[in-house]
């Protein structure tokens, strides 16, 4: 099951790093970005599944790289100890690759789906200059010192030539990535090549174990030739992390026809050294596949970050579009707060409070008392309220919630509209998002809000009366509290009863008019209270009313418009679930490193009994 479990991860994450490459190659200014997205994707196809499927280390692959005209078909010839390879005259005369397999070896092709991309196996023998997506594998014929390579599967590979090459570039890329070690081959006249080197960077970043084969120089030049080359090139090279050996050079100058057309004979004095630089790169073929699957998951875990870097503009455009919508957001909270709530009063509050009056009246029998102080100070009372209504101004009428929502819903839309429009020329996240607005995505978002309006005016109602029936239903629960506050107010009113006919012991009748101002205040001192209490749950719901709408108005309208350009199939929706995915694969299969890392320890731990490796006749 966890085999079952990694291969899927591998298949997943080989197919979002590939869909990650056509989003980039569609944007002329990333395609340079394909060619580390490609590799990616052909490690995790071509190294990191096949491991996860049980592939066994042997085979190793070794990829035989250069530029146009190096002589990598005559490399590959020296590697096989025999000429097995086209060499042609014509630079990039090789279009697709080649493996060469030896007479005495039993090739297990890896049965991992997905295995080398989209290269189809040639059932003929083609030309190396068929210019289409396959590979065709050769046998490389008995010969003295075939045995040194009984390992190992030689690649011959198209040229070297531009990063923005959709042809047999990528065809080059899928056979690098599979290597365990790479041979990268310059000429004396093009050994600095700037696509090439780059190619070079590419490889020693992935990891992969590289030797270099200098080619054409006059055998004289050999020396300073490699001098100027470890300083010019390999002196350059990146840092790059993992279990990376040096680089060794080897030189294969002009030499002789009879040499070049018998490597294992004539030409054994070139031959020699190049095997020997490779076998000593694969001690054993146990080790050179636990750092290849090592290297390959370590450069997936640290460029992780880089490899989506190619997303960060669109991401970039998608958060300027979200903060335009939490612009908008924000305008129609403060529009909500200043045009509705701040002149609302809450009429049901009123009833609160006179609710709560009468709630402190004396019940039963003691009513007497409630209306005879109400009689008196009723003069007062009528006083008061005639001067309030004389002096007090009309208040200003308030709009309406549902209209003040509606209209600050339209200037949302309207300046989301606007600004998609201006920007339609600069990045196609506007463009598709101008023409959702002109296919009915203002339509869509006034449905939408209508939807969340009316939960929001059914949640708010029933917070309002929820909070207005506090204070009564509080009173209500705790009678204890109410007939103290009952008696607080009828004994204020005694009080002043008594105060009144203690102070004056024959009062005159004009005395008595001071009893009906007494009583209209000491009103006035419990209304006061009261409307103080109530008010503190008037505040209470302005305050809730600001927080349900964020709830359920601005904030599920501000979420469906933010996943607009994301949403109905688009590339962008595909790029955010890809950049989620990419991540959480790679550390998923970085766990793989663990058991292998300590295998690899152990085997380089331990000593070859029977010696390092060599091709006979070394010296």
């Amino acid at each position: 099951m966890e085999s079952h479990t990694h291969r899927e991860t591998a298949r997943q994450l080989a197919d979002d790093l590939a869909w990650l490459e056509d989003h980039c190659r569609a944007q002329p200014d990333l395609t340079e970005h394909a060619a580390h997205l490609r590799l990616a994707a052909a490690l995790t196809r071509n190294v990191i599944g096949p491991r996860a499927n049980g592939q066994p280390a042997v085979p190793l692959f070794v990829a035989v790289v250069g530029g146009a005209g190096t002589g990598k078909s005559t490399v590959v010839n020296f590697l096989a100890g025999s000429v097995v390879a086209d060499a042609n005259p014509q630079a990039g005369f090789t279009r697709h690759p080649t493996a060469f397999v030896p007479a005495a070896q039993a090739a297990a092709w890896p049965a991992h789906l997905g295995f080398l991309g989209p290269l189809q196996r040639l059932g003929d023998d083609k030309p190396a200059d068929l210019d289409e997506d396959v590979y065709q594998v050769k046998r490389i014929p008995t010969s003295a010192g075939s045995d040194a390579i009984g390992d190992f599967v030689i690649w011959d590979c198209p040229d070297m030539t531009t990063w923005a090459s959709a042809g047999y570039v990528p065809r080059l890329m899928e056979v690098v990535a599979l290597a365990d070690v790479v041979v990268y081959v310059a000429s004396d006249e093009r050994y600095n090549d700037a696509v090439p080197t780059q190619f070079l960077h590419l490889i020693v970043k992935a990891g992969k174990a590289v030797v270099c084969c200098l080619t054409k120089m006059r055998e004289g030049d050999a020396v300073p030739l490699v001098e100027h080359f470890r300083k010019e090139v390999l002196g350059r090279l990146p840092t790059a992390s993992g279990d990376i050996p040096p680089i060794p050079v080897v030189t294969i100058p002009n030499i002789p026809p009879a040499a070049r057309s018998d490597p294992s004979g004539a030409g054994s004095k070139y031959r020699l050294p190049l095997i020997n630089q490779l076998l000593a790169l694969c001690p054993t073929p146990d080790a050179a596949r636990t750092r290849t699957l090592a290297n390959a998951l370590n450069y997936l875990e640290e460029a992780g970050a880089g490899l989506l870097d190619v997303a960060r503009r669109d991401l970039g455009e998608l958060e300027a579009w979200q903060g335009l919508v939490a612009l908008g957001r924000r305008q129609y909270e403060d529009r909500y707060q200043s045009e509705f709530l701040a002149g609302e009063t809450f009429r049901r509050f009123d009833a609160t409070r006179e609710q709560v009056l009468h709630m402190l009246e004396l019940p039963g029998p003691a009513r007497f008392l409630n209306a005879m102080f109400t009689v008196l100070r009723w003069p007062f009372q009528y006083l008061v309220t005639a001067a309030g209504k004389s002096l007090s101004l009309q208040p200003p009428t308030n709009l309406s919630e549902t209209a003040v929502c509606s209209a600050a819903m339209d200037d949302w839309l309207n300046m989301l509209q606007a600004e998609s429009l201006r920007r339609a020329n600069t990045h196609p996240v506007w463009k598709h998002l101008t023409h959702a607005f002109d296919a009915g995505l203002r339509t869509q978002a006034r449905d939408r809000f209508t939807q969340c309006l009316l939960a929001f005016e059914k949640t708010q109602t029933n917070e309002l009366d929820k909070t207005a029936w506090a204070v009564p239903e509080w009173l209500a629960n705790t009678p204890s509290v109410l007939t103290v506050l009952r008696l607080l107010v009828v004994g204020l009113d005694l009080v002043i009863l008594v105060v009144f006919f203690l102070a004056l012991w024959f009062p005159n009748w004009y005395h008595f008019l001071i009893l009906p101002v007494a009583f209209g205040l000491s009103r006035l001192v419990v209304e006061f209270a009261v409307r103080q209490a109530v008010e503190a749950g008037r505040q209470r719901v302005r305050g809730q009313r600001e927080q349900l709408l964020g709830e359920h108005l601005t904030g599920p309208v501000g979420e469906w418009l933010n996943e607009r350009p994301t949403s109905g199939g688009t590339s962008l929706e595909k790029l955010q679930l890809v950049l989620r995915r990419v991540p959480e694969s790679i550390r998923e299969l970085a766990a793989l490193t663990r058991p292998v890392a300590i295998r690899e320890e152990e085997i380089q731990g331990e000593p070859d009994p029977q010696g390092p490796r060599v091709a006979n006749g070394a010296t």
